[in-house]
């Protein structure tokens, strides 16, 4: 029987490589056209060979392409249920804006969230690292957290952030939010703390084999479409605090459940 495709792949889709990544981006952003495709006609949209598409369906833990096909009929079918008010439909990017966010959800691991869950409930020190386009959501996610009676801090220069190189231990928890995850300073940040403690990594960033991502403890990762103007980076980062939110609200809920 043909399974919803992201509770079909959430424990696979770690393992893809670069190619295939962004194959199974195109098949997110494009469900309700790769549906009805052949196996040939989107080896030929992707300029791949029909070979490479079965076995990429294999990859994502399906018997083959068409059960891969049948797994989105299913999907599709049920995101019907998904309510967007009329009023932010207008233009193209604003569907294609919450589309994003919605398989970013979509693909979140329950384990995964489950894992983060348990260790959160152990109440580590959190420490928040963030590129330059993320800094607003760290002030936010320090500010949400503190609220939560956590010791969480975001250094917000160079010279904090390395200032707390020493004091990161293996029982606390660091945040990492970089889309393109080769934020070279984080990056380097991390390497050092790694030479002497191991404090669980939880990064956020774009779904491609980054340098971030394979340090990582636990990774979620989140579509965007990439926008620069004027040498300024404006990719969104809504779905990254999407994240972060769910999370702390999981955790909310796990704790009153304790303590009842």
């Amino acid at each position: 029987m043909a399974k919803d495709f992201f509770v079909a792949t959430q424990e696979t889709i770690r393992n893809l490589n670069k190619t295939e990544r962004r194959l199974f981006d195109y098949v997110v952003k494009n469900m309700d056209t790769v549906k009805l495709m052949s196996i040939r006609e989107l080896a030929e949209k992707q300029f791949l060979s029909t070979a490479t598409i079965f076995r990429f369906a294999q990859r994502l833990g399906f018997s083959g392409y068409s059960d891969l096909t049948n797994s989105l009929l299913i999907t599709t079918h049920s995101k019907q249920d998904t309510v967007i008010p009329n009023i932010v439909m207008g233009h193209g990017y604003s569907e294609e804006y919450l589309k994003n966010a919605m398989e970013a959800v979509r693909v979140m691991s329950p384990k995964q969230v489950e894992d983060v869950i348990k260790l959160l409930t152990n109440k580590p020190h959190i420490y928040i690292l963030t590129d330059d386009n993320t800094h607003a959501i760290g002030q936010y996610c320090e500010r949400l957290f503190i609220g939560l009676n956590f010791h969480a801090y975001f250094p917000e220069t160079a010279y904090q952030k390395w200032n707390l190189v020493n004091r990161i231990g293996s029982q606390d928890m660091i945040i990492a939010l970089s889309y393109s995850g080769q934020d070279e300073m984080m990056i380097n940040f991390i390497q050092k703390v790694f030479l002497t403690e191991h404090p669980h990594l939880l990064s956020i960033t774009r779904s491609d084999n980054n340098t971030l991502e394979s340090l990582s403890d636990t990774n979620f990762y989140i579509f965007a479409n990439e926008i620069l103007i004027s040498g300024m980076d404006l990719t969104s980062s809504v779905t990254m605090l999407m994240i972060l939110e769910l999370l702390i609200y999981e955790y909310i809920v796990v704790s009153k459940n304790q303590i009842t």
